[in-house]
């Protein structure tokens, strides 16, 4: 061989090196194999993610994950296994340097801040175009945090973790009379606090913000 084919190669493994080194590392989460092998399939094009594995389960997610020690690990939600989502997330993100991308299956509003608050970076959901999940990996790789996917409410990040409750409150059976009770507050209070969770949201009333909660899952 030449000098100068070997200098070309030479170059050529150099930049492969480099682009190897400069891509995502992701473990991808999901206990549903089409799901699973749809994701790896979308993020595997190009150079910007490295598929480092794949599980099925809460244990089997840890397990690689202490092991592999990914940048990024893609979690579905409700695995099957001895650790719950909670418990797991906790654990992941407690690993050197692992970042944790929620991939719901569905738009459940009431769960991404309580997720978020956990550890995770971002909530985003199956349904998304594969181009906006690899931008939100590119943007949590990049120190990026409380990304959501736009099918979700634009103003939930807005609400605390005690107006959540409030909501979750209002949605049990007996309404507001019996959240007031169950809460320690007068229905009056309730109902002022209320409206400034409605007001925060830009939702005219008590009444449209408690069809608000229930169709957003609280």
């Amino acid at each position: 061989m030449s000098r100068a084919k070997k200098g070309w190669k030479g170059v050529c493994c150099g930049v492969r090196r480099l682009v190897l080194a400069s891509m995502i590392r992701l473990l991808v989460v999901d206990d549903h194999p089409p799901s699973r092998q749809k994701a790896v399939a979308d993020l595997s094009a190009g150079d910007l993610i490295e598929i480092v594995g794949e599980a099925e389960t809460s244990d089997e997610a840890f397990k690689l994950a202490k092991t592999l020690l990914p940048e990024i690990v893609l979690l579905d939600l409700h695995l099957p296994g001895l650790l719950s989502t909670p418990d797991l997330l906790r654990k992941l993100v407690g690993l050197p340097n692992v970042k944790v991308v929620i991939f719901a299956s569905q738009s459940k509003a009431s769960e991404v801040q309580d997720y978020l608050d956990a550890g995770a970076s971002a909530y985003i959901l199956k349904d998304d175009p594969p181009a906006l999940l690899r931008m939100s990996l590119l943007m949590v790789h990049r120190g990026s945090q409380g990304i959501v996917s736009p099918d979700l409410p634009k103003n939930l990040l807005r609400l605390s973790s005690q107006e959540r409750n409030f909501l979750k409150e209002i949605g049990k059976r007996g309404g507001i009379p019996k959240a007031a009770e169950r809460m320690g507050l007068t229905e009056y209070d309730l109902n002022q606090i209320l409206f400034h969770i409605a007001d925060k949201l830009e939702i005219e009333g008590i009444e449209k913000l408690g069809k608000w909660a229930k169709k957003h899952g609280f």
